[in-house]
């Protein structure tokens, strides 16, 4: 009997810990993704300072200056494209969860009134 209810437990709160792990790994691949991305900003931005310290001329530094930005302009353009990519297939799978789980809650109620 005990186990029965543990088991009946264990079904009702699938969805639920379904939905925690997605969300757990979902956070954590954002984390890693965020790492990555300061990693690269912090190691661009020292050989930007590098390269600027041995510029001769203004124009010179202004061409340093603007390929740099350009450049961080496309690293933080892609980590958000990654980002929303990482967010939006987390949200899809989480709307499939969600409905199988309200699916499935509902054949159960129907199946338990035509028994009653």
């Amino acid at each position: 009997m005990l186990e029965q209810l543990n088991d009946q437990l264990k079904e009702t709160m699938k969805p639920v810990t379904e939905l925690a792990t997605l969300n757990m790994s979902t956070l954590q691949n954002i984390a890693e993704k965020q790492n990555a991305l300061f990693s690269s900003l912090l190691s661009d931005g020292m050989a930007f300072v590098e390269t600027a310290s041995k510029q001769k001329d203004v124009m010179s530094l202004a061409e340093t200056q603007k390929a740099y930005i350009e450049g961080l302009q496309e690293t933080v353009t892609e980590a958000a494209k990654e980002s929303y990519e990482v967010i939006s297939a987390a949200q899809k799978k989480a709307t499939d969860l969600v409905k199988d789980a309200s699916e499935d809650l509902g054949a159960k109620m129907a199946s338990a009134a035509v028994t009653k």
